[in-house]
């Protein structure tokens, strides 16, 4: 064979094989997340969710710029124009099985819902956060000097397990502690603006003050559940020189414990059982299982000890 013929043959095969990794490439597997309409200004969410669901095994895990669309729109965005195999989303349970009712070949997974209806093609993902709030309280009303401790949630109805937790948490620790309880409310904030003022006072500036008059009134440690919202409350620990427990998401010398939803490790089961065919309907993750805390340095080593004997017992 002629030297021009080698070369020839060796483009050729090289060409065959690029064209080959781009049709895998086209066609692979993708994961893709999508934020609800609750959170499509919150990019430090969206940052830590896609980082933690960029960590799953054995799919591509497509970084997708949803800049101005609705949920909807980026549903289908997500299906029409990324070719998605699965989604994830936190939204509502209705409309993500509408979705998978209406698009049969992908997969639809809801993190913070369970389905009873079963479809091939929807997922549901529920954490279990009675004990983890139950934990937190228990810190909280081990810690508190003033015996009054407080919660900042978004709202009544969706933060009812946080809020038993929490509170027989810090019943269990101490017999004697004082628990307030407040919410942003579903209806205080649209577009980051708090809707039931005059004035623009964003969802943030809102959590600030409830937190403020929280530890005004005698209030020295907060759990903070007000998602997006939080940052206010953090920044309300630490200009009265409080105490705050948090998502492990937010950062401050303030925070005496975090708390957090491992979603890297849930995904990588569902995405295990989704390439061998064996996915489920519902996955549920607990303390001991996808779901961890964090004890910070100003809890004492008595403390400390209590609440890891009690997480091992749950």
């Amino acid at each position: 064979m002629s030297k021009k013929k080698k070369i020839f043959s060796v483009i050729v095969v090289a060409v065959l094989i690029l064209l080959f990794a781009l049709t895998l490439y086209i066609n692979r597997e993708k994961l893709v997340v999508v934020a609800d309409e609750a959170h499509t200004t919150e990019d430090v969410y969206l940052d830590y969710l896609f980082n933690e669901v960029s960590e799953v095994e054995g799919i591509s895990v497509d970084d997708v710029n949803f800049d101005g669309l609705t949920f909807n729109e980026r549903i289908n965005y997500a299906i029409d124009k990324v070719k998605a195999s699965l989604i994830v989303a936190y939204a509502s349970s209705k409309e993500m099985k509408m979705f998978a009712e209406n698009y049969k070949d992908v997969v639809f997974i809801t993190l913070g819902s369970l389905y009873e209806e079963e479809l091939d093609n929807l997922v549901g993902v529920k954490y279990d956060m009675y004990n983890v709030a139950y934990l937190i309280g228990y810190i909280a009303g081990g810690m508190s000097e003033t015996k009054q401790i407080g919660l900042i949630g978004l709202d009544e109805s969706d933060d009812q397990e946080f809020v038993s937790g929490y509170t027989t948490g810090a019943l269990a620790a101490n017999g004697n502690i004082t628990i307030s309880v407040d919410y942003l409310g579903k209806e205080s904030y649209k577009n980051g603006f708090y809707q039931n003022k005059n004035e623009d006072v964003t969802d943030v500036d809102l959590a600030y003050m409830k937190a403020n008059d929280m530890y005004k009134n005698g209030v020295d440690i907060i759990f903070d559940i007000a998602n997006n919202s939080s940052e206010g409350v953090i920044r309300s620990a630490e200009s009265n020189n409080k105490y705050v427990i948090s998502d492990c998401i937010n950062k401050s010398d303030n925070i005496l414990a975090c708390y957090e939803r491992d979603i890297t490790y849930g995904l990588n089961m569902i995405v295990e059982d989704y390439n061998s065919k064996n996915l489920k309907n519902n996955y549920e993750f607990d303390i001991n299982n996808g779901v961890n805390i964090t004890l910070f340095d100003k809890i004492s080593d008595e403390l400390k000890g209590k609440i890891k004997k009690l997480e091992s017992e749950m």
